[in-house]
């Protein structure tokens, strides 16, 4: 369903520069037309009217396109932005990345001049863009309300499958923590943080990954091969019964440890880093797999990959979302390959969201992805069941199909 484009902002602190957008707009369509003069004055007119597309220069003086960006994000703003300036390349592809990384809906970052032409082009995207939905902030869970969850059994893993770029079947799973209260799915972002503060995370990770090795022996036997990945925070870590107890639970449910992968999430780090070595350790010394999550982000870094003897390197999203476009992003995630390769390690890329996207990480030497272009997570027992009927070769036509029935 296409847009209709009605107002757009204008945002430059030179008047003639203004004055050729408006034109050429007024030249292009029927349009409510507004300008401001630099990021604040953009900013309070967006608090007092809904925009449809915003264009908007990223150096200013008083208040530049950052600044607007940034109380953008805090907003949660969801309509079609189009950065321009006259600095360089580089510049230009930092402001997409950050603006994109917290979910702003970009449409394009260009250098000036802005053409006619390449006005026209923009409003064509806009119209056929499909809109975002505006986030709702949902507040931190209380530790009364974790307590609650908990102990109804609202806890749960969701699964998102992991794909080999060379066959399109699935390969692999990893397990991620949602709460569900009847149709009310909760996301980690409301609920691990605080978990860690309030000493709930140990019964949060025992629950998902319970619940996940559950529905993981319900494979078909012919897909016992797959692995799963259980994210495992630092601060669980400092529990030094953790991997005996996961070892038990493998066992338990008739699954070699050797299926398992622990992934090192850099939620928190715990407050003795040897304790958590040694954890690490042991896991490996059970025949566990480790993965290091986020590469290249914080805590996940070469001394850790020096220091420990990990079998996977995730790289973060933020180096494949713009990776299409993005030649800094390229030559990162290449490097971050060839490390992988030297250690004899398994990569794989986060936040895979397009078919411009598998093309280019396979081109970059990229074996395993995953991502919305191929699956979001859904949960276990559903995904576990259409999978037994599917296939490893279903994507994003039984992903549709998913959706439909999601909690």
């Amino acid at each position: 369903m296409k847009k209709h484009i009605n107002s757009i902002l204008v945002v430059d602190d030179q008047p003639i520069v203004r004055r050729i957008f408006t034109r050429s707009l007024e030249q292009l369509g029927t349009y409510e037309i507004i300008e401001a003069a630099d990021g604040l004055e953009a900013f309070n007119l967006i608090k007092q009217k809904q925009f449809d597309l915003i264009f908007c220069d990223l150096n200013m003086p008083v208040k530049d396109g950052l600044y607007l960006l940034q109380r953008l994000i805090e907003i949660q703003y969801t309509s079609a932005i189009v950065l321009f300036s006259g600095e360089g390349e580089t510049l230009l592809n930092s402001a997409k990345v950050l603006a994109t990384y917290y979910h702003l809906n970009i449409l394009g970052v260009v250098r000036k001049p802005i053409t006619a032409t390449m006005l026209s082009e923009f409003l064509v995207k806009a119209t056929n863009a499909d809109s975002m939905p505006q986030t709702q902030v949902i507040a931190t869970l209380t530790s009364k309300q974790l307590e609650y969850h908990l102990n109804k059994g609202n806890v749960r893993a969701y699964l998102q499958p992991q794909y080999n770029l060379d066959t399109m079947q699935i390969c692999g799973f990893e397990a991620l923590a949602r709460i569900v209260d009847g149709d009310k799915v909760i996301s980690p972002s409301q609920f691990i943080h605080a978990a860690e503060e309030n000493k709930f995370i140990l019964r949060i990770t025992k629950a998902v990954v319970e619940d996940a090795i559950k529905n993981f022996v319900k494979l078909d036997v012919k897909y016992r091969s797959l692995s799963l990945s259980i994210n495992i925070s630092g601060k669980v870590l400092d529990e030094e019964d953790l991997p005996f107890w996961l070892e038990e639970v493998t066992s338990k449910n008739k699954i070699s440890c050797n299926s398992i992968t622990c992934e090192l999430t850099e939620t928190a780090i715990p407050s003795n880093p040897s304790v958590m070595i040694v954890a690490l350790l042991r896991l490996r010394m059970m025949k566990f797999k480790l993965s290091i999550d986020d590469f290249g982000t914080g805590f996940a870094s070469l001394e850790q990959l020096h220091m420990l003897p990990f079998h996977e390197l995730k790289i973060d999203r933020c180096f494949v979302e713009n990776i299409v476009t993005n030649t800094k992003s390229q030559a990162l995630f290449t490097r971050s390959i060839l490390l992988a390769n030297d250690l004899k390690m398994t990569a794989i890329a986060e936040g895979v969201e397009s078919k411009e996207t598998v093309d280019v990480i396979k081109k970059l030497g990229c074996n395993i992805a995953q991502g919305f272009y191929f699956c979001k997570p859904f949960p276990a027992n559903k995904i576990i069941t259409v999978i037994n009927k599917e296939g490893l070769d279903y994507g994003v036509k039984f992903q549709r199909e998913l959706t439909c029935e999601r909690t």
